[in-house]
């Protein structure tokens, strides 16, 4: 009986490893909002690290959240370290290219729960009825990540967060 079962959890293991064998190499999620405002309005909520939390749902993973900035707010360098609980996790966001008002890249470093480096991007261009933007991240698959992406659908979860903090933004910007 020990063999059969064991047999049965070498099997499985292997479709497993198989499956996430299959998974691709990186990722990309985008998600994106019209704001009815201009872009010179929106694009410095984005670029200083500050007024995140204003509008991220990350922040509201950990009310108590640690954090470190470093750099002047709004330009290339400029940088937040985090450590928070473990949905929150740890980590380090670093500006990397600003073209005011209608694009930054950042640097996404995470250290906990998971380790993953990869690059996010905003957009913001000219829409019918104000501003369209556009929250992206991109970076590489680990081996880690694709046993989960069998699991779990990345797309769907981290989607949400962009669409629940794209939604925050447009409502905060749209108030005053």
């Amino acid at each position: 009986m020990l063999k059969i079962v064991s047999i049965i959890l070498l099997v499985l293991l292997g479709a497993l490893l198989l499956l996430a064998s299959r998974q691709p190499d990186s990722f990309a999620i985008e998600r994106a909002v019209v704001i009815a405002a201009p872009a010179e309005v929106i694009f410095p909520k984005i670029a200083d690290l500050h007024q995140w939390s204003a509008w991220s749902p990350y922040d509201k993973l950990d009310p108590a959240m640690k954090k470190v900035f470093n750099g002047t707010p709004g330009a290339a360098g400029a940088s937040m370290y985090w450590s928070g609980n473990a949905k929150a996790g740890e980590g380090t966001m670093t500006m990397r290219e600003l073209m005011p008002p209608s694009k930054l890249t950042m640097q996404l470093d995470m250290l906990k729960p998971i380790e993953g480096h990869n690059v996010v991007e905003f957009n913001l261009e000219p829409a019918e009825g104000g501003t369209r933007v556009t929250w992206a991240m991109r970076g590489p698959n680990s081996f880690l990540s694709k046993i989960a992406g069998v699991f779990m659908n990345m797309d769907t979860m981290i989607g949400k967060d962009f669409e629940d903090g794209l939604a925050s933004l447009k409502s905060q910007v749209e108030m005053k």
